[in-house]
């Protein structure tokens, strides 16, 4: 008693309020601090006196009444019309209830508003604090508030710019609400909204709103807004939380029921092991293959059930790859296991094992998959490449596999690389078009789009470049496949035709010998019928002459006729029989001889023309030129060439021969120059080599030797050419075959 007595003389505003918050006692400065007639008021009222006079004051004494820590703030209340009071107050809590201390700073505040809000406000945890004057419609904020709305410290806040913070839809209908109920009913409020600060941030804010009134009106409204977005969106997450653990256990049970059901309704077979082996658990069809009720194999070591007794091999084989497993490597084998008749069938088995966090082993799941029609299949299909392996390595025409697009090697047989001289090594490292001549190249590419958009092409005739740069004939047809994984092959057929091309060279070549040989003996004919025919009629015609004449000197005359006649047609004859005797000799003796050394000696055989013609000779053979011949044909050849040369020199120059000699594709060509009087090769080229043609009016020209020469070159395989000009002189190529 003698401490409250104490206190109502105490010259400072002080107070002692009970738990309730009803004033239990005060100082007569108290009482003369808030301008209040000790003995008019009613001391359990007094809170809501208070209330109305100071909001902060009264709300941190509600904010005691959960707290036992000392509170201090500041707070303000208007004594008179826009006359405001600051204060210091400090609240602390006692046995009885709470001691208020008050101690008036209005000078002290007089140009410090916006401190006063700052230590308001932190003092009362951080909580903002906001006053509206609504008969005058002043609205101020504390800073805290300001903060929390992120404006600058020079805003001048107005009751419509304050409704502009909040979201639209319920938290702006919320506030308008509770603004227009706290005029026009006196209704206090507090609700969580949310608001978009002037830095469009987004936060929850708990806002709150107490009223003042006088005579039933609203006078001024007192409120605190509070930063509460963390917490708000703590309870929002754990809300979520909740929800989403919720949701997580019924789909676990659900997935428990769904993974129980695909578990057990799958085809394959699936187990669980622990790290030591034993069986966890197992579905259904593994059971049911093996005629086994759950408790048959649960908790038995794997390679003890009933499965593995196939063999003791399959149960060593698993023992060690189950350690593999459990070291965390991932097994894959194909395994034989018992079925309920006790047959043995192939399965795909597997070892995955199931890591913890620590990537520590935590079990392993042991899965099946029957394969035995698989197993058999692939053994058909290795049986099946054997015998096609067989046939395509045996086959005599060339196979190969090539890619469509690409053109490189992927198979082949030995026919082909035997064909080409390439190994496989050589061949796998090349493509199609590496073994095509360059000017076929163009054909192939066609062949290669027919066979895209026909699927085949073939068979058509081309050409090959085996190792050694050489062409191999062949007859290619090409089809087209796609394997599994959708890769556009092409298999070739390609058939070595270099004998069919030989024989038919050879073919060729005996039909042009056959024509030719019917030619001469057309030729032979007609010259046989001609010249005989011509003998003939002579003698006849003489003879008769002979019989009619009487003069004894004409009869003389016309025996000599008849001699002269005969000793002609023995000459043609003879002719004949040379020709003959070339053209019907198939045993004829070859034998090597020095090209330079024969026309030498045929010079020496002539060198009595040669000196009286004043011939200049120019011979130019390499004296390591040999050639494969008859030689009594050559002979016969170099002399008919020679003295031609000779006997149709031009007469206003002496006689030159230029001997030359080169190989072109296996024929050594002698090349006889001279430069005498030529030959019009268009009026007479095409009778050149007949027999019996002469062109330039020698009485001694019989017209028979260019005619055997070309027989004899022609009997020992080659040929004879003629290079002309009038007046200019005469070349004649013989060509010697090299393989006769």
């Amino acid at each position: 008693m003698t401490n409250l007595l104490t206190m109502e003389q105490c010259p400072a505003p002080m107070a002692l309020f009970d738990k309730k918050l009803c004033l239990l006692t005060a100082s007569n400065a108290w009482y003369d601090f808030f301008s209040i007639s000790k003995e008019s008021i009613d001391k359990k009222l007094f809170f809501e006196i208070l209330q109305k006079k100071s909001s902060s004051l009264s709300n941190a004494l509600l904010y005691a009444q959960n707290t036992s820590e000392i509170i201090e703030s500041e707070d303000f209340f208007y004594k008179s019309q826009n006359i405001a009071v600051w204060f210091l107050y400090k609240i602390q809590a006692s046995e009885d209830g709470f001691l208020v201390y008050l101690e008036d700073i209005s000078a002290k505040k007089e140009n410090e508003k916006n401190k006063i809000f700052l230590a308001q406000t932190s003092t009362v945890a951080c909580i903002g604090t906001w006053f509206f004057d609504v008969e005058n419609d002043i609205l101020e904020w504390s800073p805290i508030t300001r903060e929390i709305f992120e404006v600058p410290s020079n805003f001048i806040p107005t009751i419509e710019k304050t409704f502009s913070f909040f979201k639209e839809g319920i938290h702006i209908e919320k506030v308008i609400n509770s603004i227009n109920n706290a005029i026009e009913k006196g209704t206090s409020f507090d609700y969580e909204v949310l608001i978009i600060t002037q830095k469009e941030n987004e936060k929850w804010v708990r806002f709150r709103g107490d009223i003042e009134q006088e005579n039933g009106h609203t006078k001024k409204i007192y409120g605190t807004l509070k930063d509460i977005d963390h917490k708000k969106n703590t309870e929002l997450q754990l809300a979520l939380k909740e929800k989403q653990i919720k949701s997580t256990k019924r789909a676990l049970s659900e997935n428990k029921q769904v993974f129980k059901s695909i578990f057990n309704s799958t085809f394959q077979f699936t187990g669980f092991l622990n790290i030591k082996g034993r069986l966890i658990d197992i579905n259904e069809p593994a059971l049911s293959f093996g005629g086994l009720q759950s408790e048959d194999v649960i908790n038995k070591y794997f390679w003890d059930t009933y499965w593995w007794k196939s063999s003791d091999k399959e149960q060593k084989k698993l023992k060690r790859n189950f350690k593999k497993a459990a070291k965390g490597e991932f097994i894959r084998y194909e395994a034989k296991v018992l079925d309920k008749n006790k047959e043995t069938v192939y399965v795909d088995f597997s070892l995955k094992p199931v890591f913890d966090e620590k990537k520590r082993v935590n079990f392993l799941i042991a899965e099946g998959r029957i394969i035995q029609e698989m197993v058999e299949a692939r053994k058909k299909l290795k049986e099946s490449e054997k015998l096609h392996k067989t046939l395509l390595e045996l086959s005599p025409t060339g196979l190969v596999l090539n890619d469509a697009l690409s053109g490189e090697f992927l198979d082949m047989n030995n026919s082909f690389k035997n064909s080409t001289g390439y190994t496989t090594q050589e061949l796998l490292k090349m493509t199609h078009l590496d073994v095509v001549p360059k000017d076929e190249k163009n054909k192939e590419l066609r062949a290669l789009k027919e066979v895209l958009n026909n699927g085949k092409y073939g068979p058509y005739e081309g050409h090959y470049l085996n190792k050694n740069n050489e062409l191999v004939p062949t007859l290619n047809t090409r089809v087209l496949i796609t394997n599994s994984s959708g890769r556009k092959l092409i298999w070739s057929v390609i058939q070595d035709i270099t004998h069919i091309k030989e024989k038919e060279e050879e073919l060729l070549e005996v039909i042009n010998v056959a024509s030719e040989q019917n030619n001469r003996l057309l030729n032979f004919a007609h010259i046989v019928s001609h010249n005989l025919r011509s003998h003939a009629s002579n003698f006849s015609m003489l003879i008769e002459l002979l019989g009619v004449e009487e003069d004894v000197f004409k009869k003389v005359e016309i025996i000599e006729m008849l001699n002269s006649a005969s000793s002609n047609m023995l000459e043609t004859i003879a002719n004949l029989n040379e020709i003959i005797a070339i053209n019907t000799n198939l045993n004829i003796k070859t034998e090597t001889v020095n090209l330079k050394e024969e026309i030498d000696e045929a010079f020496t055989n002539i060198s009595e023309l040669i000196k009286g013609t004043f011939t200049e000779v120019e011979n130019n053979i390499p004296e390591n030129v040999n050639i494969n011949v008859v030689k009594a044909y050559l002979e016969s050849i170099l002399l008919n060439i020679l003295t031609n040369a000779i006997k149709y020199k031009a007469p206003k120059r002496y006689p030159k021969i230029t001997i030359n000699c080169e190989h072109v594709k296996g024929f050594t060509i002698l090349s006889v120059t001279d430069n005498g009087l030529g030959i019009d090769l268009e009026k007479h080229g095409h009778k050149l080599f007949g027999m019996y043609k002469t062109f330039h009016g020698n009485r001694d020209a019989r017209g028979i030797g260019l005619f055997i020469t070309k027989n004899q070159i022609e009997a020992m395989k080659g040929k004879i050419e003629a290079e002309s000009e009038l007046d200019k002189g005469t070349t004649f190529k013989i060509y010697f075959n090299e393989n006769y």
